[in-house]
């Protein structure tokens, strides 16, 4: 911790740099918030987030405490949610769900996904993609006067700039710009493009470019932290 060697328990202050060797760490924070990082990993802690710049980590919360990787954030949806976060190859986080929900946004705050339990969704980071860019699967609903997109990670955009009447109920390909949030609506899609998907509908490697973030099914690897019964040095706050 803070490049001293520790054994055992330790105090972890705002700021404090917690870097795993062949063991595995546990971070025991206020209100109920654990976090265990694996083995060759490597975070920064602070009150209300952990920043991962190495490995992998599990964060079990049922507030709003984030852990952040490569400009993601994500945060606990719900009470007693669990899940882990994994650092991979090519700038790519993958986020996995044991219990509960996460949401998963970048760092403008727009929502990417809301990974459910047993769900495993990857993030790859696109050199110079734009940051307003979105191309995917979704299926268009009317509701209270407004057409949405709805994603397979179970997030809706709100749809603008084209007439989307004719497609309600459908599957479809889409491409736009995101522009923003629509209150508490989600956030604004302005759609370029728009056209029926066929009969494949939502397959589970479908991808979708969001944000300049190309977001689809995880491997799953970051699931076996849960059961890991290695050595760990307990750390609180």
């Amino acid at each position: 911790m803070d490049n001293y060697s520790v054994k055992g328990n330790a105090t972890l202050f705002d700021g404090s740099v917690v870097e795993t060797g062949q063991a595995t760490a546990d971070l025991r924070l206020s209100k109920g918030t654990e976090i265990t990082m694996s083995s060759s990993s490597r975070g920064t802690l602070y009150s209300n987030r952990l920043v991962l710049q190495q490995g992998e980590s599990e964060l079990a919360s049922s507030g709003a405490f984030q852990l952040e990787a490569n400009g993601l954030r994500v945060t606990p949806s719900e009470p007693n949610s669990r899940g882990v976060v994994s650092l991979k190859a090519g700038k790519t986080v993958e986020v996995a769900s044991l219990n509960g929900s996460f949401g998963v946004t970048n760092d403008h705050g727009i929502l990417l996904a809301n990974v459910r339990p047993g769900r495993v969704v990857s993030f790859a980071m696109q050199a110079g993609a734009s940051p307003t860019s979105f191309s995917g699967v979704g299926l268009v609903s009317f509701e209270n006067g407004t057409y949405y997109l709805s994603t397979e990670e179970n997030v809706k955009y709100v749809l603008t700039c084209k007439d989307s009447h004719k497609y309600v109920g459908d599957k479809v390909v889409v491409s736009g710009t995101i522009q923003g949030q629509a209150g508490g609506a989600g956030a604004m899609l302005c759609v370029k493009t728009m056209d029926i998907n066929g009969t494949s509908g939502l397959s589970k490697g479908t991808k979708w470019l969001i944000a300049g973030i190309l977001v689809g099914a995880g491997a799953g690897a970051g699931i076996a932290l849960a059961g890991s019964s290695s050595s760990s040095n307990p750390a609180s706050r």
